[in-house]
């Protein structure tokens, strides 16, 4: 793979990734990420930890 079309690929790739992040985010937001130990875990990190740090910028 040429070093042009490796670097498109993972731009494309770091869009992708971006996205899921963002729909995840609004998916946890809504507490629509599960019901299992992980997704417990994950939405009280981010309701203790990043939402505040969020609202302070």
């Amino acid at each position: 793979m040429k070093h042009a079309a490796l670097h498109q690929w993972h731009k494309e790739h770091n869009k992708r990734i971006a996205e899921f992040h963002k729909n995840h985010e609004i998916e946890i937001q809504r507490g629509e990420n599960g019901n299992g130990l992980l997704a417990k875990w994950e939405r009280f990190f981010y309701n203790n930890v990043i939402s505040p740090l969020k609202k302070v910028k």
